[in-house]
């Protein structure tokens, strides 16, 4: 049974037009997120991707539909068994929403103080989870005090008081410089691999799903519109918005605008070999070219690798005799489509 399973979830809000219909911020989703997951959740904003996060940990109603997490049915539960789940459910924000009042200890205890955990279990428990994200050191120093990337450390360790199973991350390293982003994901993998911790990853940026994630679910205008695999999803995306999504982080097949400058620039037959894991290597087509004897450049594309998975897209200027060519890329696409713009 998945953690989290959403079956035709919907959330409507009253639009604010008198006699209108209302709006559909989430549109009859169906969702599965296995124990182990890390899974990603992208869209552009109003994609209603942050408000399938607070379905997911009951913080909004849904309007419809049913939504499990961890055997039970969210959308029937008293205020008091919505309490209790939600202290299996851990959440970081974007903005850190840490207590400036509070010190870096006090602020990863506040959780532990509200479950009502006696001070001793209190103390030992953030010893172990400043030592974890490695703050052991700032454990008196104040929120204004600390970067923006050690003050989402603490927001995780907050998070992870409780020991849930399921930490929720709404746009968590969009605040954060491209070093620190880096920081913070490298620890968010180690909370999954070394608690067990299930991660659910909303953002709109294909860099940290390239980085983290092992499932995706793309979003647009309250639907989920593709989900599957990270790698399947990268390499061969199937809706348009994903493949614009895509496009931010993968050099693929060029438009055909891209590829009119392309013959305007580049003498000889342009020619796109798309492979995925366990195919052709960029080093093997560039080999079977050169014995056949065929001068080639790579003028656009390359191969990228998720997560120790590659897949690639070539686009070559080929010159040659056409028969020589041909011969070449008979042989190239046994192990690659090939795709030749005339």
């Amino acid at each position: 049974m998945p953690l989290v399973s959403l079956r035709d979830v919907a959330k409507r809000y009253p639009s604010p037009q008198k006699g209108a219909a209302p709006i559909a911020a989430i549109d009859g989703v169906d969702l599965d997120i296995e124990a182990g997951d890390v899974f990603g959740i992208i869209g552009y904003s109003g994609a209603g991707k942050s408000t399938l996060v607070r379905l997911i940990n009951a913080l909004e109603p849904a309007t419809s539909g049913s939504i499990v997490v961890d055997g039970t049915e969210v959308t029937t539960l008293s205020e008091r068994g919505l309490r209790d789940l939600r202290l299996g459910i851990g959440m970081i924000f974007q903005q850190f929403n840490l207590f400036n009042s509070k010190s870096v200890r006090k602020n990863i205890a506040y959780p532990l103080e509200v479950a009502g955990l006696h001070r001793a279990e209190i103390r030992t428990r953030v010893d172990e989870l400043l030592t974890f994200v490695g703050l052991s050191d700032k454990a008196d120093n104040y929120p204004d005090q600390l970067s923006g990337g050690q003050k989402q450390r603490v927001g995780i360790a907050r998070a992870l008081a409780t020991s849930p199973r399921i930490l929720l991350a709404d746009e968590a390293t969009s605040a954060l410089d491209p070093e620190t982003t880096q920081e913070v994901l490298a620890l968010l993998k180690q909370v999954n691999r070394d608690l067990g911790v299930t991660i659910v990853v909303i953002t709109h940026e294909m860099e940290v799903i390239q980085s983290l994630a092992t499932k995706l679910a793309v979003m647009e205008r309250g639907k989920v519109i593709e989900q599957g695999d990270v790698f399947e999803v990268f390499s061969d995306p199937q809706h348009a918005a994903s493949k614009r999504f895509v496009s931010t982080v993968i050099k693929g097949v060029p438009s055909p605008a891209e590829l009119a400058v392309l013959k305007e620039r580049h003498v000889g037959r342009i020619v796109t070999l798309s492979f995925r894991d366990g195919d052709a290597s960029q080093a093997g087509v560039f080999l079977t070219l050169a014995q056949a004897g065929v001068d080639f450049e790579l003028v656009y594309g390359g191969i990228n690798d998720i997560q120790g998975r590659a897949f690639g897209h070539l686009t070559l200027a080929l010159r040659g005799d056409d028969q020589t060519i041909d011969g070449a890329l008979t042989a190239i696409g046994s192990q690659a489509t090939v795709t030749e713009v005339r």
